[in-house]
């Protein structure tokens, strides 16, 4: 029986390469390092034994392996092919989100992938209910060819030259490999130590501010100045945008840790001043692998005595961010429940409802200054299940009612909302009585590689500004990266922080 166990699951490894080519981009099998063959062939033999111990079916067990390998490379397909980045170990914490929230999921799977699922599932049965289970299994042996199986995976894995960058490794090492050596490497207590020690050395670990504005960020999402993608698009769409940025104290392009989606990494960037090298397997997720209190510019509002708040008009649970904002040090989350009757602007909130709710927490009594934080959602895709009429183009863009371009007249009509949303808080704060600092900024640009490709634009920046109602000073123009945008609203209120640690580069070397 071992042996006839040891050849069905050989062939397994071997067979499994070819729906693993599948994955994009794609990796040569010629070209690979003996470390990433010796990780898949050891992480399908772990998957072929545990089926095994489980079934008692040889068969079964191999195509159990080839399948979920073919799933993981169809799903990683489908993400490519949106976010450009090919499916993560972190991506697995995410799936009860796909019931919870099966919309911001489920719709960039194509027809395709799906059918493919579906058949699969099936085959997995067939194969079930056709093969008859071993009446005898050796489970000592099995159990030791497991335990030999997972502890070469690890080894073969920490030996396996990666960047961190998935979709170059990708190619380096092929899609399997990748995501079973970011699994093995990312999930051991070096992740967790790693993220810790980034935080101890954030530049808000220390000090507290000098003065004491109310100050308010808000994320954008989605948000970026689209009309760097035609000459064609409506240069008024961004009209209160524009008028922010020349009243501003400083303003420009801002760089990024995502594209189309995982929002968690900049904003997390911008609340901790921490660049995403610094947290080794934690930058996919960094929410998953905070556990305890740590540094943030909340944290560092409130040494100063503010209080700290979250307005978002989403699920608090969402990515795990009322667990993670507790320790990031914000007092108070104030989600969906908030907004039960508020208006919707297609599937979400919209982004005036938000900015109704920023203004009613600014005006509420207090004895405090306030450091308020807002995620918007009202521009979250996905962009292709909106709603768009005939004719609905022509207010945004001169590029006509083609279905190309559908998906981008939904996108601006949202932007354009955004800008309403900033109108409506600059009147409001060119009103007030006490100081207030506003930092408006975009997550990341939206997830519409094909109307980049149809406009031959890379997109890849969003943008930000941070204006206030009291002071002269110059308007500067200053890209920047996230992490280097909290520093930058530190020093437009007045404040420098203040480190115990030696000042650590910007941009360090991964």
């Amino acid at each position: 029986m071992l042996t006839t166990l040891a050849f069905s699951f050989a062939a397994a490894a071997g067979l499994a390469f070819i729906p693993e080519s599948c994955a994009k981009p794609r990796a040569p099998l010629h070209s690979r390092f003996f470390s990433a063959l010796a990780v898949h062939a050891a992480a399908v033999a772990f998957i072929c034994l545990a089926a095994f111990m489980l079934t008692g079916r040889v068969r079964f067990s191999a195509f159990v392996s080839l399948a979920l390998v073919g799933l993981l490379a169809g799903v990683s397909n489908a993400k490519y092919a949106s976010l450009r980045e090919p499916f993560v170990f972190t991506d697995l914490s995410l799936f009860s989100q796909l019931f919870a929230h099966p919309r911001l999921y489920l719709p960039f799977l194509s027809a395709s992938t799906v059918v493919a699922i579906v058949v699969g599932i099936a085959a997995v049965v067939a194969a079930f209910m056709a093969e008859k289970p071993q009446s005898e299994r050796p489970v000592f042996a099995l159990v030791a060819a497991l335990l030999a199986c997972l502890g070469a995976a690890y080894a073969f894995a920490a030996r396996l030259p990666l960047t961190l960058d998935p979709s170059n490794d990708q190619r380096r090492h092929g899609f399997f490999a990748v995501f079973v050596a970011y699994l093995l490497n990312g999930m051991t207590p070096a992740t967790a130590a790693r993220l810790r020690n980034a935080l101890s050395a954030s530049p808000f670990a220390h000090g507290a501010p000098r003065s004491s504005p109310d100050v308010i960020v808000i994320q954008s999402e989605s948000f970026f100045d689209a009309r760097r993608l035609a000459a064609s698009i409506d240069p008024s769409i961004l009209r209160n945008f524009d008028i922010a940025r020349r009243e501003s104290v400083q303003h420009g392009n801002l760089t990024v840790p995502a594209w189309g989606a995982n929002t968690m990494r900049t904003e997390f960037a911008v609340l901790t001043g921490i660049d995403e090298t610094q947290l080794g397997y934690a930058r996919f997720y960094p929410y998953a692998f905070v556990r305890s209190a740590c540094a943030s510019l909340a944290a560092w509002f409130k040494r100063g005595g503010y209080r700290t708040q979250v307005i978002h008009p989403y699920y608090a649970d969402f990515f795990g961010r009322e667990r993670a904002f507790r320790h990031l040090q914000f007092d108070r989350f104030v989600d969906i429940a908030a907004f039960a009757d508020a208006p919707r602007a297609g599937s979400y909130v919209s982004d005036q409802a938000v900015a109704d709710a920023i203004i009613a927490a600014l005006d509420e009594p207090r004895d405090k200054p306030t450091f308020l934080f807002s995620i918007t959602m009202e521009n979250h895709g996905p962009l292709h299940l909106e709603h768009v009429v005939a004719g609905e183009g022509a207010r945004f863009h001169a590029l006509g009612d083609d279905a190309r371009w559908r998906d981008l007249t939904a996108y601006l009509r949202h932007l354009a909302n955004a800008d309403a949303m900033l109108g409506r808080l600059l009147d409001a704060l060119r009103a007030r009585l006490r100081d207030t600092v506003l930092c408006f900024y975009g997550d990341h640009v939206p997830a519409l590689p094909h109307v980049f490709a149809d406009l031959n634009y890379e997109a890849a920046n969003s943008d930000y500004f941070i204006w206030r109602n009291y002071g002269d000073a110059p308007t500067m123009r200053n890209d920047l990266r996230a992490e280097e945008l909290g520093l930058a609203l530190v020093a437009a209120i007045g404040s420098a922080v203040q480190r115990e640690t030696p000042a650590r580069a910007l941009h360090p070397t991964p």
